[in-house]
Order: structure tokens, then C-alpha cells, then sequence
């Protein structure tokens, strides 16, 4: 029998109904995201239309740049809380913020191939861009994701994540936000502590654990295979992560990523940082983490009509999925 699962941080619903779903090697879906040569790919070091990089976010094996299409605009000289028109129905402001993108130097390191540590190199320049906009006056969000796959919403095939500061908190952060401070207000505690320990404790849906991270598919999943990376202490910004937990980070991430791989054969995915708006102050309540979502099914009516997700597996039983195709995969590397 399908069942109702509520988000315990924002109150949203979910239904299960693992009836309607796949068998899990059906998920798996051909790319048909755009190849490109070196000599074709705007993102390889040295083109003309990248040459504006920002250095001081530069690494060994990756570079930033402002995105040539942006969504957010720098513009120091326009307020971001200046409303157009003032008098009328409708309310709009500019996009004041940034949009750029966090580039791999190495053409052929798609997310799937990545090493560890160049993983590691891409979430620190993250931070650093995170560390920036945090204090220009203007942001009130900052965003990092990595689109893969074609089904993801990627365009170009060179490696790359980007970094979204925008004017205004997405109103799903508003929700996870209110949610915390509400748990908070009644439990004394952490809502995203609380769910750490309890999947700890419950293990059923764990992948995956470091000396500062754990990543387990999560309970009100939206779609098959969502996963979950938090720390296991509490922090509530991800700008303020020290180097060895980026490392750690980049480890839980890549173990992740590794089990999608083995058993979805390099799945389309998205994931995202959540971090605490830049107009908060560090919060008891709220706690930073990483979502990563494989994009395998879409939205129908019901999902577009009524904002609540259908999701047709489980995440017990994706989780086990994810455990034993990791498992089988390096069994058969040992020979």
C-alpha cells in the first residue's frame, strides 16, 4: 500500500509508492549531452571567451570564471532591494548577484571519473567563492551545485560546477529554514542533529560514513536514490569548513557518487550545498549539508498540479540497491 512520509525539517509530503516503480537497473538512461573536443570546448584553459578568471580561487587543477550567461548580474550601483514598479500588482527587483562557474582544467574528468582529490580542490574554490559573497552587502543566498548528465540540465560536457549569489533566500530554503526554528523552538535541539543520530541508530538507510560525515538516502526522498550528506557535528555555513573536513567531504562525496556509478551506470544528477542565509548569523538550528539527486524520473500531472512528490522507490530499499552494487563492484575489481 502506498504510503504518506512528511519532511521532519520542512513539513513537506511525499508518497511513497515503490507499486508504480522500475526495476532498478531500468532507470538507467542513454546521455545525450553534447561531446565536445578540446579544441571546441569554451571551457578548456586558454579559450578567449574564459580568459577573465578569478585567481584567487584558482587551484593546481581548477579555475573560476564569471558564467557568460548569468542569472545574477554584479552590479554595485543598483540596489538589490530596489522594487520596479513601486506602484502596481506585480512586484520585481533586478538580479543582483553572481553566477559563476567552477571548472575542472582536465577536459575528460567528468564527475563519474573524478579523483578524490581534485573533488576536494573543486569544493574548496566553492568555499572561497562562498567566503566572498557572504560579506558584499548585497547577497542574501549563496547556492553551489554540479550538474551531470544531460538529463541534469548540463549543456556543455567539460567538467564543471557553479556557484549561484542571488538577492533573495529560494523559497525552499525559507521552508527547510522555518522548519529548523521551529523544531528548535520546541525540542531544544538541532533538527538536522537529531537526524543524524537517528539514521546512525537506525542504519537501514546509511551508505556511508566518515570520521566527519555521513551519507544515507533520506526518509522523505523525492525522487529514487536521493541521498543526503551532513556533518556529524554541528555547523550551520558551509564557508566555514576547515581543510580537512573538505577533504572529508570530498571523500563521503566521492563513496556516494561511487555506489550511483556501480549500480545506475553513471546516472544524470544533480547536487547542492544548503547553507544558512548570508543574513543569519551562525545558528543553533539550522545545519549545512549536501543533496545529491540522480534525475531518473520526471514529474507527471499530479507532481506539477498539486506540489507533491511521487517517488516509486523507497529509500530502504535504494539504499540496500546502492550497498550491495558498491559491494559487487569491487568484488569483481579484486581479480
Amino acid at each position: 500500500m502506498p504510503q504518506l512520509r512528511q519532511n521532519i525539517i520542512t513539513g513537506e509530503w511525499v508518497v511513497m509508492a515503490p507499486e508504480r516503480a522500475k526495476r532498478p537497473n531500468e532507470y538507467v538512461t542513454p546521455d545525450t549531452i553534447k561531446k565536445q573536443s578540446k579544441k571546441d570546448c569554451p571551457f578548456c584553459v586558454g579559450k578567449a571567451t574564459y580568459k577573465t578568471q578569478i585567481k584567487d580561487a584558482e587551484t593546481e587543477n581548477i579555475y573560476v570564471a564569471p558564467n557568460k550567461f548569468p542569472a545574477f548580474v554584479k552590479e554595485e550601483k543598483i540596489s538589490s532591494r530596489s522594487y520596479y514598479p513601486e506602484d502596481g500588482f506585480y512586484r520585481a527587483k533586478p538580479a543582483v548577484g553572481g553566477h559563476e562557474i567552477i571548472i575542472v582544467k582536465d577536459h575528460n574528468l567528468g564527475l563519474n571519473k573524478m579523483p578524490e582529490n581534485i573533488l576536494a580542490e573543486m569544493l574548496e574554490a566553492t568555499q572561497k567563492r562562498y567566503q566572498y559573497y557572504h560579506f558584499d552587502g548585497l547577497t542574501e543566498y549563496i547556492m553551489g551545485i554540479y550538474n551531470h548528465g544531460a538529463e541534469s540540465g548540463a549543456s556543455i560536457e567539460h567538467p564543471h560546477a557553479q556557484l549561484f549569489a542571488s538577492s533573495i533566500v529560494p523559497n525552499h530554503i525559507i521552508r527547510e529554514k522555518h522548519g529548523a526554528e521551529k523544531y528548535f523552538e520546541i525540542n531544544g535541539v538541532c533538527v538536522f542533529c537529531d537526524l543524524v543520530e537517528h539514521e546512525k541508530q537506525e542504519k537501514i538507510r546509511i551508505l556511508y560514513e566518515n570520521e566527519y560525515f555521513v551519507g544515507f538516502t533520506f526518509y522523505a526522498s523525492r525522487f529514487p536514490f536521493e541521498i543526503w550528506v551532513l556533518p556529524k557535528i554541528h555547523q550551520s555555513n558551509f564557508e566555514d569548513i576547515n581543510k580537512r573536513e573538505i577533504d572529508a567531504l570530498a571523500n563521503a562525496l566521492r563513496l556516494c557518487l561511487n555506489m550511483l556509478d556501480a549500480t545506475l551506470n553513471d546516472p544524470p544528477l544533480n547536487y547542492f550545498i544548503h547553507s544558512l542565509p548570508t543574513t543569519s548569523d551562525n545558528a543553533d538550528y539550522f545545519h549545512w549539508h549536501l543533496e545529491i539527486a540522480p534525475r531518473l524520473t520526471g514529474f507527471g500531472g499530479y507532481e506539477m498540479g498539486a506540489g507533491t512528490i511521487i517517488d516509486i522507490a523507497t529509500p530502504e530499499s535504494c539504499a540496500d540497491y546502492l550497498r550491495q552494487g558498491l559491494k559487487n563492484q569491487e568484488k569483481f575489481h579484486k581479480f
